[in-house]
């Protein structure tokens, strides 16, 4: 699933291949991922003057003030092809510019995309919580200490922290050593310290990894698995060589290594 690595590489493509662009050609028919009638129409001659991201989100800002949204759902990607490619499979739109012809494909239909008047926005994306690459981490600690929630469960909600999702949550609280069963308003000082220098260095390996024009999902068949310890279940640990273990958390897989948890390192708040 597309967490913000994955997005954020989106948003360095889109804005390669159309940033400064004017929309030629567009073909966005309603579906369960386009919302909203007579999008096609609504982005022709329109140039594209920004593509933003925050969290999970894609912002497309046009030269009228309207912008359009991009999710990506589980399963979403935007892929460049020579404008002569027919259509895709899975395509659900297509957005054409000068130099390119940009297409959206999304198998799974969990994805969105709709266009909003000048300063509006999706309900969920207006919620987001804080952005890591964008906003830091100086109120990560604020933050978890208003809930009870497992750790890992707590990164999970998108208007505590934007763009972490089961996989860079996972790979994050490894790289810290915490125990992802630990209640989140019992971490201390230094482990929350621990936890943000986890959360920015599993996603900036990430980006580093994943970062190419069609990015390939580690769900998808054939695809190759580049994290530490995510899907690795039973797998020895790339730190002390025990083997990994997998539990379920709000129904998402958790991996971890228990013979490295770090003891407690100071006193709770």
């Amino acid at each position: 699933m597309p967490e913000l690595p994955e997005v954020e590489v989106a948003r360095r493509s889109v804005e390669a291949w159309l940033g400064g662009q004017v929309v030629i050609h567009a073909e966005l028919p309603a579906s369960r991922v386009v919302r909203g009638n007579g999008l096609a129409g609504a982005l022709v001659d329109r140039r594209i003057v920004e593509v933003q991201r925050r969290g999970k989100w894609l912002r497309l800002g046009l030269d009228d003030g309207r912008a359009l949204f991009s999710h990506l759902g589980m399963t979403g990607k935007w892929v460049r092809r020579e404008r002569s490619t027919p259509k895709l499979p899975y395509e659900r739109a297509r957005l054409d510019g000068k130099s390119a012809s940009v297409r959206y494909l999304d198998p799974r239909l969990f994805g969105r995309l709709e266009l909003f008047a000048e300063g509006e926005a999706p309900r969920a994306f207006d919620e987001l919580g804080p952005d890591p690459l964008l906003d830091g981490l100086g109120g990560l600690g604020a933050a978890l200490a208003k809930t009870s929630r497992p750790i890992k469960v707590a990164l999970l909600d998108q208007t505590l922290l934007a763009g972490i999702g089961n996989i860079q949550a996972t790979e994050a609280l490894w790289r810290a050593r915490l125990d992802p069963r630990q209640r989140a308003n019992r971490m201390t000082k230094a482990e929350v310290k621990r936890l943000a220098r986890g959360l920015l260095a599993t996603l900036a390996y990430t980006l580093s990894v994943e970062d190419s024009d069609e990015i390939s999902y580690v769900e998808e068949a054939g695809a190759d698995n580049p994290f530490r310890v995510y899907g690795r279940e039973g797998e020895p640990c790339p730190r002390c060589k025990a083997a990994l273990t997998r539990l379920v958390q709000a129904g998402r897989s958790t991996f971890y290594c228990a013979a490295c948890l770090k003891p407690s390192d100071g006193d709770r708040p």
